[in-house]
């Protein structure tokens, strides 16, 4: 039985989109992602970074369409990346895998309501 880790943030966009290709040639494509929460009591503004990988057609799609500053909805599941670092103490990681994304903005910056939902 698997259990449910899906997840949908909105936010804006804080860096242009990483490609890289995996050892098999697939594309893989990495940004973060800037979520604005209500103030605290003190008026405070709170913003929490969430890093986003997205795959194949959705990572080609991503390094052309999203760039910094852009407002997009992420829909997607939850991945957690574990490892040991150099002193031997596990590390860990988790982001969103995105399975679909609406870009509010296109790389021009024109408003816009697009929304792309590959397979990951």
């Amino acid at each position: 039985m698997t259990n449910m880790s899906n997840v949908t943030i909105e936010g804006f966009v804080t860096a242009n989109p990483v490609v890289k290709k995996t050892k098999t040639g697939k594309n893989i494509c990495d940004f973060s992602v800037a979520v604005n929460h209500n103030p605290t009591s003190e008026g405070e503004p709170k913003v929490s970074f969430f890093d986003v990988e997205t795959w194949e057609g959705l990572a080609d799609y991503s390094s052309s369409h999203i760039k910094k500053g852009s407002k997009v909805i992420v829909f997607g599941t939850l991945k957690q990346d574990r490892w040991e670092n150099t002193d031997g103490k596990i590390k860990s990681k988790i982001k969103i895998v995105a399975n679909t994304l609406r870009n509010f903005e296109k790389a021009g910056h024109e408003q816009s309501d697009e929304k792309i939902a590959l397979s990951a």
